[in-house]
Order: C-alpha cells, then structure tokens, then sequence
C-alpha cells in the first residue's frame, strides 16, 4: 500500500510536469514563469524552496545533537530574508532572469560568464542534499534500499524540471508547501503534550557557540539576502511590491516553523537514545506517530523535497546554460537548459551516492557560494564598481578559501570561513572600487 501510494505520487508530479511542458510557450514562461506571479505564489514557492529535506530534517537532526540551538538555522534564513527586504527597490527594476545576469550587469560579461560557471557547480550539493532527503524517505515508504531510493527520486526530479521549467514549479509550489505544512504542524501537536524531562541544551552551548552562529550567518543567512534560488523566485514577481509582501509572508511562516522543527528535536532526544545515522524525524514518523500521521508527514516530506529539488536543479542548469550561451533570451536556450538539466542531475545523483549526510552537504556548497559571491553581489547592489579582473580574482580567492575553511573544520575551519569575506573584500577594495 505505502508503495503503491509512493509511485503513484511520483506519477502525479511527472503529469504535472507534461501538463505545464504544453503551456511553456517562450523563454520568459520556462526561466520566470512569465514574470506574473502573485503574491501567493511568490511567497509559497519561496517557502518551498527554502523548506527543502535540508532544512526541515537537517533542522530536526542539528537540534538532536545542539538542543535549542537547533532553531538558529531557521531563525538565521528569516534574518537574511529581512535583510534583503531594504535592497528589493535596487532590484525592482532588474528585467534578467538570474543573479549572474544581475552580477553581469554590475562588472561585465567575463563576470557573468564566470558566475554562471561556479555557482552551479557549488548549487550541486545543494541539489543532492534534498535528492539524499527524498532517497531517506523512499526507503521508508518502499522496500528500495538507499542507492535505488537516490536513482529513483533524481530521475523524477529530472524529468518533472526539463518539462516544465519555473511554470510548472511555481505553480505547483503553494500545494506542495501546504502538503509541507499540514505534516510538520500536525506533527509537532501529536507530540507536543509529552513533557520534557532530560536536560536541552540551551540556545548557544559548548556544541554551537557564537563563532558557529558568526558562520552560520555568514554562510546561511546571506544565501537569502544574496542567493540564485531567491532571486529566481523574486525575478517571477509582477512588480516590486508583490516582492516585498512575499518576503514579510515567507519570514512570518519560518519563524514559528524554526521553533515547531526544534522542538522535534528535542523531543528526539528524549524518545530516542541513539539515531547514529538515521533522520530524527523519520524515525519519529516510523516510531511514535500513528500511520494516517506518519503518511502526512513524509508525503509532506517528500513535497518539501521535490520543491527545493526542482527549483535548485533548474538554478543550476540555467546558470551554466547561460555560460555557455551568454543569453537566455531564446529558444535555443530552453532546449540547451534541458539538456545540461539532465547532465546535472546526473552528476547530483552521484553526490547524493557518495556524501549521505543532508546538513553538511548542504552547508559545504553554501560556503563556498557565500565566500565567492555575497560581497561582489551586494556592493555591486549598492552601485559599487571594481575592475573585472579584481572581481574575477575576489570570486575564485573567496570561495576557494571557504572551502578550505569547511574541510579543516572546528574552530580553525571557521576562523578561515570568516577570512574569506575579508578576502574577497580586500581584493575587491583594491580592485579601485568606485561608486557610479
């Protein structure tokens, strides 16, 4: 029956994306979604995307080992989110599809042409963290081990984004967020009422203190003030006050939902001695809810998976396409984008086979997008101009330092995440920066 249930979900989204591949009828329907969506579905695909396997369940699992310090990765993407709500009048007026074009814009084409190149190789991770997500709860529901779960989910996300491309996503976004939503507070009800009686670590402990927050901030919050994903839901907006209410809805749904996902992990820790590798909130869902419970919530789950999966495949794909291509303003560039989609997926799949540990995954290719690109974007946002070399050097010195910072970890890996964006700001300081 869960089987049957699965597949048949999988079915759905595939028509889904069949139904929207006939409405795609130009280049601005597939990369912005005719840049006419509401604030409904703005603000939904918005929390869909963020609400991926990565923060729902690396959420559940940070609060496990951290305690309440688990609410920081939530409360950390709301405050980027108000942070970006200020620079919505400097990019109202932006008529490209992606941040790269927006950067291109800013220092010129060489810049653009790189960016659509390393982000997308950086986003690969983000992919296969919500592919590892999807894979965690196929097992569950099905008797596919986690190779097959990984095989299956990717295929489905490939097809479903090459059909229908941001139409079919945004569209689809605010019924999978509800889906998202009825699992998670349906959830956190049932198991609210148990009380607590081992002790939680509080906010900032021995296990995440300040200079992990001072990183996560760095690495995290700013993907949401300066972030692909982000900006392609806010570039489908039909004016900048549609971006401006979407982002105060986004914000005013995570925050609770920061304090909902912690409290799970709290309660993890007092049902559960040891998880070792397994997700904190699928065994939840397979040990302590009843059945008609444990199927809204991975449903809800795999809605949450699929959202983000979707969006951030198609990020990447349509980056690099515009690498390759220069323009996105075509048709060609819809056939090419669906093409390298494909390669993407292929290659995310891989990743998600190799590296089985969502969080991690995901904060790894965050570092290194925010050290190469959050400074050049947001001095660039403010009208600031530096030569190309200089921002080309800042880009590969930043980012290359970040991931450095991630693969020494502990203390010395985040001092040198941190020394990144002094990096890549000194050289672009150097780099004769002037204000237009």
């Amino acid at each position: 029956m869960k089987e049957m249930l699965l597949f048949f979900y999988f079915l759905i989204v595939v028509v889904i994306g069949i139904l929207s591949f006939k409405k795609v009828k130009d280049d601005k329907d597939f990369f912005v979604a005719g840049k006419n969506a509401g604030v409904l579905q703005v603000s939904g695909s918005l929390l869909a995307s963020i609400l991926g396997s990565s923060a729902i369940i690396g959420s559940v699992d940070f609060a496990y080992v951290s305690g309440w310090a688990g609410i920081w990765l939530l409360v950390c993407a709301s405050f980027g989110l108000l942070c970006l709500y200020p620079l919505i009048k400097y990019i109202k007026n932006f008529h490209g599809y992606n941040l790269p074009s927006m950067l291109g814009t800013f220092y010129g084409e060489e810049v653009q042409r790189i960016s659509s190149f390393i982000i997308p190789i950086a986003w690969l991770g983000v992919v296969a963290s919500q592919i590892m997500g999807a894979a965690k709860i196929v097992t569950i529901l099905s008797s596919l081990n986690y190779v097959q779960g990984v095989l299956l989910s990717g295929t489905v996300f490939i097809v479903y984004t090459i059909l229908g491309g941001q139409l079919s996503i945004i569209k689809t976004d605010v019924i999978q967020l509800m889906f998202i939503l009825a699992g998670i507070v349906l959830t956190f009800f049932y198991i609210v009422p148990e009380p607590v009686t081992k002790e939680v670590l509080p906010v900032i402990n021995h296990k995440f203190n300040y200079i992990d927050l001072l990183v996560m901030v760095l690495t995290y919050s700013t993907t949401y003030l300066v972030g692909p994903d982000i900006y392609s839901r806010l570039f489908c907006a039909k004016d900048d006050n549609t971006m401006r209410k979407s982002i105060i809805v986004a914000i005013l749904v995570l925050i609770p939902l920061a304090f909902i996902l912690t409290k799970l992990g709290v309660y993890g820790i007092q049902a559960f001695d040891n998880v070792g590798k397994e997700s904190v909130l699928l065994m939840i869902a397979n040990t302590k809810l009843p059945k008609v419970l444990s199927f809204v919530l991975y449903f809800g789950l795999l809605s949450a998976v699929i959202s983000s999966a979707d969006t951030t495949l198609l990020t990447a794909s349509s980056l690099f396409t515009q690498g390759i291509l220069k323009d996105l303003k075509s048709k060609k560039a819809i056939f090419v984008t669906r093409i390298v989609t494909i390669l993407f997926g292929v290659f995310a799949i891989l990743v998600a086979v190799k590296m089985k540990y969502i969080l991690s995954t995901l904060l790894l290719a965050l570092a290194v997008y925010s050290g190469s690109f959050i400074i050049p974007t947001f001095v660039g946002i403010f009208g600031f101009r530096a030569e190309k070399k200089a921002v080309i050097l800042s880009i590969i010195a930043g980012g290359v330092t970040a991931l450095i910072g991630k693969l020494i970890g502990g203390d010395m890996g985040n001092y040198i995440s941190i020394l990144s964006y002094f990096i890549n700001g000194g050289i672009l300081y150097f780099g004769r920066i002037t204000n237009d």
